[in-house]
């Protein structure tokens, strides 16, 4: 039997993991400055650790966790207006943030604990939670991270095409993409990796990354060298990402 503070603690890392990444989008997060933003976001933090804390008479859960989270928010957002690194400000306040989840599970739970997904739905209902924590790390954490760690490279890029010729630096509408294409290709391919560890055939992946290959072949030999092993580094990342994720909510559900 599972102890009731990690049923809470996976239950509250959902609820955050769906806020943070599954709920916010790219242009929520460049404008959390705007009260009403930052409200909605603060807002979803609360309703859904409230939905799945599965104890809605204990308000003190759900009202810790959205009042910590936007002082952490508040915290970051004024740090990286001040020159911090934003990317060490987000792995810190991710850590804050799961700190406070460990802290409230830890106080929360109890063997009286009543959880009330977990008394209707029982093991079905922690094997979703658990599969809905790996699917949002793998799809969308990850493209974050991703995104993070190849910023660098994609500045990289940037800077060369600002230092052509203004001819030469245009972009021929023929070989523009489609508008976040990258980014939904990204998930595509992450939780399918997702999928089929998941469901035991990891075999599935090597055809995954054979049919992308072909699909990029054409653009690699077209691309600036730059382009093309932004590319490649992007997908290696992607893969490599998606896998370990995968595999470790497998061995959690077989555990």
């Amino acid at each position: 039997m599972i102890p009731p503070e990690q049923i809470l603690f996976l239950s509250l890392l959902f609820a955050h993991l769906l806020a943070d990444f599954g709920l916010q989008s790219a242009k929520d997060v460049r404008d959390k400055a705007k009260p009403a933003v930052f409200a909605k976001h603060i807002a979803w933090v609360t309703v859904l650790a409230w939905i799945f804390s599965g104890d809605w008479l204990n308000l003190w859960i759900p009202l810790i966790i959205g009042a910590t989270h936007a002082a952490f928010d508040a915290l970051k957002k004024t740090a990286a207006s001040t020159g911090y690194n934003e990317k060490r400000l987000f792995f810190a306040d991710q850590a804050a943030h799961i700190a406070v989840l460990a802290g409230v599970a830890w106080w929360a739970a109890s063997p009286e604990h009543v959880h009330f997904w977990v008394d209707t739905a029982g093991p079905l209902y922690i094997n979703a939670v658990l599969i809905g924590c790996g699917f949002l790390l793998a799809v969308f954490a990850g493209g974050v991270l991703i995104g993070m760690a190849t910023d660098g490279f994609m500045q990289q890029i940037r800077a060369e095409k600002e230092s052509r010729p203004s001819s030469a630096a245009e972009t021929p509408p023929s070989r523009e993409g489609l508008a976040h294409g990258g980014k939904i290709i990204g998930w595509l391919e992450r939780a399918l990796i997702f999928f089929f560890v998941l469901i035991g055939k990891p075999e599935a992946v090597a055809f995954l990354i054979a049919a992308k290959s072909v699909f990029r072949f054409g653009e690699l030999t077209k691309d600036s060298r730059k382009e093309a092993e932004y590319i490649l580094i992007g997908t290696l990342m992607s893969f490599g990402w998606a896998i370990p994720v995968a595999w470790l909510t497998r061995y959690l559900l077989h555990g």
